[in-house]
């Protein structure tokens, strides 16, 4: 699956509300959604902002002129901010990275890790950090498994596989200036 994204487009949701009333959103810079004030679509800007509280990224409104074209179109309106041509880059190329805090993996697993990132050949994938340890989890075939067999615990182990499975994570960073993860478990060390 290839992703699509606008070389200088604002990270997050830009809602864009012209001066006649219309509304488009965009994520990234790809319109999600658009309405025409003049055939009485639902405004989207009230979405756009509830979309990126639930994703977790910023929200930005733009207020603009409607365009003197009166063959405008969002994608002109997208060209004139300068937000850049469309890049096509595979699915592997940009995956999210997930930062937590250290006190989600035991005393033991510290250990662990900190073997792998100085001692192990293959340490290149279990990198030790100032705060802690960064994990790239898609730069070795079976991490997991490789992780079981050195003794990395079974929480551990469950912790990193709900983070792939629910945010399709292809790196995981404990860290000691990271936050908490509501609901997950801490250990005292």
């Amino acid at each position: 699956m290839r992703k699509h994204y606008l070389q200088n487009a604002p990270h997050g949701v830009t809602g864009i509300q012209l001066d006649n009333g219309d509304e488009a959103i965009f994520l990234d810079g790809e319109c999600l959604a658009s309405c025409d004030i003049g055939e009485r679509d639902d405004a989207v800007i009230g979405t756009g902002q509830r979309i990126a509280e639930k994703m977790g990224v910023p929200f930005q409104l733009l207020s603009l002129p409607v365009p003197e074209d009166e063959g405008w179109s969002w994608d002109g309106i997208v060209a004139s901010l300068g937000w850049g041509k469309s890049l096509t880059l595979s699915r592997m190329m940009l995956r999210p990275a997930m930062e937590c805090c250290i006190r989600h993996i035991t005393a033991e697993d510290k250990i662990i890790l900190g073997d792998f990132a100085f001692r192990y050949e293959d340490s290149d994938w279990v990198i030790s950090t100032c705060t802690g340890y960064l994990i790239r989890l898609d730069a070795v075939t079976n991490s997991l498994l490789r992780l079981k067999k050195a003794g990395l615990s079974r929480t551990t182990r469950t912790f990193i596989i709900r983070a792939i499975r629910q945010a399709d994570i292809s790196m995981i960073h404990f860290s000691s200036s990271a936050d908490k993860v509501d609901g997950a478990p801490l250990f005292d060390w």
